[in-house]
């Protein structure tokens, strides 16, 4: 079967759940099955859990035999601005300077982490994303025996902002995703990441509500004209009643108002 008429999975992975969706090939493609799953036992320190329920989940028909793009839930990922070296470097070279400065932020706990860097113009800095260096083998272990093909991993953030980029003013903006326990936050400058803020989600949801904006309050304060834009699952824009002037919920058009958040956000990665 040619690549071009063959099925496509899309699978969310996160420490506590799953979601998948395929996306039949032809003429006018649309999803034909969809469906998330839980991870009782899952954990942000352990991925094993949550892929031997992947792996649990693939052995249904339903997700066999496709191609697969796998958006990654950001507990999982690290991000890095890496400023353009002053010395001509070649890929090899632009990898280790990433690494030193990932390991600068987070420490050496990412020092076997696999690194991957944006295309970026040369002279401008560049965004690097790190994720567990056991985590793409696992995966690829968790899709062999149901024959699928990995086209794509992508963490979410970077999933949730192309989606929403076209919403964006291109300077001094704050993009938010928030998801499974955890917010992860892009400033903007020129259309380009030159900021990236991450942290882990308390289980009280009014709380975080209220940091994010006095978080918002104070990119503003620093600015002058900053605003900020939160993409999250319906039910946390529900419980936001007071956001005030602070915070810009993205909604969607209508057409994916009825998913999850997790299944919404698979959707976007065909968009």
């Amino acid at each position: 079967m040619s690549p071009l008429w063959r099925d496509e999975i899309a699978i969310y992975v996160a420490p506590r759940k799953i979601a998948l969706a395929r996306r039949e090939k032809g003429l006018r493609p649309q999803v034909g099955a969809a469906t998330e799953v839980a991870v009782p036992n899952g954990h942000f320190g352990d991925i094993r859990p949550t892929f031997a329920k992947l792996a649990e989940v693939l052995s249904e028909p339903t997700w066999q035999d496709a191609s697969v793009r796998v958006v990654l839930a950001d507990p999982w990922a690290r991000y890095g601005i890496v400023p353009w070296p002053n010395t001509r470097l070649d890929s090899e070279g632009r990898l280790t300077h990433a690494r030193y400065v990932l390991s600068d932020t987070f420490g050496d706990g990412v020092a076997d982490w696999n690194v991957t860097l944006a295309d970026t113009p040369p002279g401008h800095a560049y965004v690097a994303c790190a994720m567990p260096g056991n985590l793409r083998s696992a995966l690829e272990e968790a899709l062999l025996p149901a024959r699928l093909k990995m086209v794509s991993l992508q963490p979410q953030l970077v999933v949730a902002f192309n989606a929403w980029r076209h919403r964006l003013p291109a300077d001094d903006t704050w993009f938010v995703s928030l998801d499974d326990g955890s917010l992860s936050a892009v400033h903007l400058t020129n259309g380009a990441w030159d900021r990236v803020h991450m942290a882990r989600l308390s289980s009280d949801w009014t709380v975080e509500l209220e940091r994010l904006q006095a978080f918002g309050r104070l990119t503003r304060a620093n600015s002058g004209v900053g605003r900020m834009f939160v993409d999250a699952p319906i039910w946390m824009r529900r419980g936001a009643t007071l956001t005030g002037t602070d915070l810009e919920w993205l909604e969607d058009d209508g057409s994916a108002g009825a998913q999850t958040h997790e299944l919404a956000l698979l959707q976007r990665v065909y968009a």
